[in-house]
């Protein structure tokens, strides 16, 4: 059974630290890490990981270093150097090893600041995106709260997933915590290697019971792959970025157990989930709240001005036993967080997320929600990928913008307005359309803001802000 909550209640964080460490032994003996072709690490190679986490135990006990930074692309190390940080309780910051000089600057500047109380903390980067890297502080016990959410929310006992995301990332690690404290187990899957091998990699295990989760761009490559072992896992837990309409029809006609949901690092993954069934049925919310976390709309937006759906809108206000203890340095403990989105709660409770509140465009006095616009043409079939900002303009105060990724290059940007004609008001139909080849994203597939500013910049010589 998976072990008490109560443990993090303990006042003596090194006896949590002593705790986790002993589990994570424990775990990998039965055989909790699973090797990406399929093999049970139970023998040698658990016993490395074992040595190499205990070699660095010893190696920090005895330089005692004021932090440690884990930025490795190797899964095995990053474990290890996770569990030893945890261990003797040192400040923990996570890094994406495909950073540049720029980023790690950042991040210098940061760790300056670690001083004595900022022991057993984790700090999980998030904001690469804008170009400003922040780092979101955890505990243990903010991330095992995160875990006991969604273990009530699925009714399970133990939780397995094949984990394709980063490890450094949020998405990632929590489905590390999942699994090593409901006694479940963790694949690990490199994706490239898993499209390009369909499903050879994962034949060797029961999938049935395990969730996988995506971001929208790996689910779509994996559509155009193989979807004969991706409908048989036990959940396809999809965020990260917004799916598009036409990705979520693909996916129901593959009649995939597709699970919608709405989170975000500063609440350890997710606060609200549509499970299979209900997606499958025809919903296309992000569900309803977890139970370790409540939202609430607040500032109502004007519905007959905002969308040409009846709904009710407004910013969103979270608390949740999972939430962050602040962007570090700063450890002010918030008692709720309200982020940038905007979302309608229907009458059965099921959460919508409608767009980002900065990411609204004011057009001629009406309010306009990019995901509505960038849903429309997806439909169309026309395109490959899209994307909607607005842009200043005299006349208008901001005008529609879409950047575009055609399907062919005979789609035009006549072609695409008189496919969304009807479909969308007219005011929210894009006065600027931007082909290009590629659309600026991470590796998760969220917008990179700061390079799709300079490319509407470059094409239609204005400041895109």
């Amino acid at each position: 059974m998976p072990p008490p909550l109560t443990i993090f209640d303990s006042p003596d964080l090194r006896e949590i630290g002593q705790w986790l460490y002993d589990r994570f032994c424990q775990q990998l003996q039965a055989g909790w890490l699973i090797s990406h072709d399929g093999a049970v690490i139970i023998d040698s190679l658990s016993e490395r990981l074992r040595q190499r986490a205990e070699q660095l135990v010893t190696k920090f006990s005895q330089t005692r270093p004021n932090f440690i930074s884990i930025a490795t692309a190797d899964p095995s190390e990053f474990i290890a150097q996770l569990m030893a940080g945890t261990r003797l309780g040192l400040p923990i910051f996570l890094g994406n090893p495909r950073w540049g000089a720029v980023e790690w600057a950042q991040v210098a500047s940061l760790t300056l600041q670690v001083e004595p109380q900022h022991q057993h903390l984790i700090m999980i980067p998030t904001g690469g995106s804008s170009g400003v890297i922040k780092f979101v502080t955890h505990t243990w016990a903010t991330l095992s709260a995160s875990v006991w959410g969604f273990q009530e929310f699925y009714d399970l006992a133990a939780i397995n997933t094949i984990c394709t995301l980063p490890l450094y990332h949020v998405s990632g690690l929590m489905q590390l915590c999942r699994s090593l404290l409901t006694d479940g187990k963790l694949v690990i899957v490199d994706f490239r290697e898993l499209c390009a091998e369909s499903n050879s990699q994962i034949d060797r295990i029961e999938i049935e019971d395990y969730f996988i989760s995506l971001v929208p761009t790996q689910l779509t490559k994996l559509l155009d792959v193989d979807t004969q072992w991706l409908g048989k896992v036990q959940t396809i837990l999809l965020g990260g970025a917004p799916p598009s309409s036409e990705l979520l029809t693909r996916a129901r006609t593959a009649n995939l157990p597709i699970a919608l949901t709405y989170g975000m690092t500063e609440t350890a993954s997710q606060i609200a989930s549509l499970k299979p069934a209900e997606f499958l049925a025809g919903y296309h919310s992000c569900g309803l709240v977890l139970p370790h976390a409540k939202i609430e709309t607040i500032l109502e937006i004007d519905r007959d001005r905002s969308l040409d759906l009846e709904l009710d809108a407004g910013a969103l206000r979270i608390q949740a036993k999972s939430l962050m203890l602040g962007y570090f340095p700063d450890l002010t403990l918030p008692t709720y967080f309200e982020p940038d989105d905007i979302g309608t709660f229907d009458e059965q409770g099921y959460l919508t997320i409608l767009g980002r509140n900065s990411n609204k465009i004011i057009s001629g006095g009406e309010n306009i929600f990019p995901i509505e616009v960038i849903n429309a043409i997806m439909a169309t079939g026309l395109v490959q990928d899209v994307w909607v900002v607005g842009v200043p303009d005299r006349y208008w105060g901001q005008a529609v913008t879409a950047i575009y990724v055609a399907k062919d290059l005979s789609v035009s940007a006549a072609t695409l307005a008189t496919a969304i004609t009807g479909k969308v008001s007219n005011y929210k139909i894009p006065k600027h359309w931007i082909l290009v080849a590629k659309i600026p994203r991470n590796k998760l597939g969220k917008i990179l803001d700061r390079e799709v500013r300079s490319l509407v910049s470059h094409h239609l010589g204005v400041n895109s802000g």
